[in-house]
């Protein structure tokens, strides 16, 4: 069997659809007001948004290893820190790398977008370090799930709106990003329901770990299950039967969703992740649809 190359496991690709979607959705929604998509900005967009997600990665990787957090009781995918098969060293020059790379093709945006994408960038770039790093590592104090919710949804959403017409503010990609920014939280929450027995023997105090196994399970169903609020709420107001697409993909996974409240705490929790992943990227694709399909 080949061996998975170590900067690979490191960037975690599995993890890219909580970056890339919540960029689509803002695109769906441009070409719903009729917009003409940017395509060089928004492919900037798309890439300085999946290296800050690399980064954040390689960011947890490295203090989670040189920390201790991430031990052999773990039932997560290998961490190359605390693994070996990559030094210390080497994670923090990939990890510097990254974010130095998402700030250089940021400018471009930041002078598309002008002071609000100044704002974001800045803040997206300081929160990928802040979520494991520094003397107050979100991860760390139970609000990882709450950063996710905000700069993997409305954040993300109106920002890539806005930097295709910077012109006039719309809180509708707002609303709209509330959906993925719920089901990234969600993606986070299975992560620390995972890891709940490994975490709390190295005292990493996740939201799981504060609330208990039951109520970190309920807490992550309802986070992901109130993701059908948005289009519900959408088909509603417009009357358009298309905004049931998201919600028949939120059945499609209805095995996952069981996971989530019932089976055992195991390693099939990554798949259940990862699946959770897939379910994020066809709720958007299917969102944007819905609003593109008038």
């Amino acid at each position: 069997m080949t061996q998975t190359n170590p900067w690979i496991l490191a960037a975690r690709p599995k993890t890219l659809p909580a970056a890339l979607s919540p960029i689509i959705l803002g695109l769906g929604y441009c070409l719903h007001i009729g917009l003409k998509i940017n395509i060089e900005t928004a492919g900037i967009t798309l890439f300085c948004t999946v290296l800050l997600q690399i980064s954040s990665n390689l960011i947890n990787d490295y203090y989670d290893g040189v920390n201790g957090v991430d031990t052999e009781d773990r039932l997560g995918p290998t961490r190359v820190t605390s693994s070996g098969l990559l030094t210390p060293s080497a994670v923090k020059t990939g990890f510097m790398a990254t974010l130095g790379l998402a700030f250089l093709l940021g400018l471009h945006l930041m002078s598309v977008g002008g002071l609000p994408i100044v704002i974001i960038g800045f803040s997206s770039i300081f929160f990928a370090w802040a979520y494991t790093g520094g003397p107050y590592p979100l991860s760390q104090k139970g609000l990882g799930e709450i950063a996710a919710l905000i700069f993997f949804g409305p954040v993300a959403v109106w920002g890539t709106v806005w930097i295709q017409s910077p012109t006039s503010f719309d809180s509708m990609p707002i609303f709209l990003g509330i959906g993925p920014g719920l089901i990234s939280a969600g993606i986070l929450a299975i992560n620390n329901l995972r890891d709940i027995v490994s975490d709390s023997k190295v005292n990493k105090i996740t939201l799981a770990v504060k609330l208990g196994e039951s109520k970190a399970r309920k807490m992550t169903f309802v986070l992901i299950a109130s993701s059908l609020f948005v289009p519900i709420y959408l088909g509603i107001i417009h009357q358009r039967v298309q905004f049931i697409l998201p919600v028949i993909v939120y059945f499609i996974f209805f095995k996952n969703w069981q996971r989530i409240l019932f089976e055992p705490i195991d390693k099939k929790l990554n798949d259940t992740l990862a699946n959770t992943g897939k379910y994020l990227l066809l709720y958007c694709i299917t969102l944007s649809i819905a609003l593109v399909w008038n």
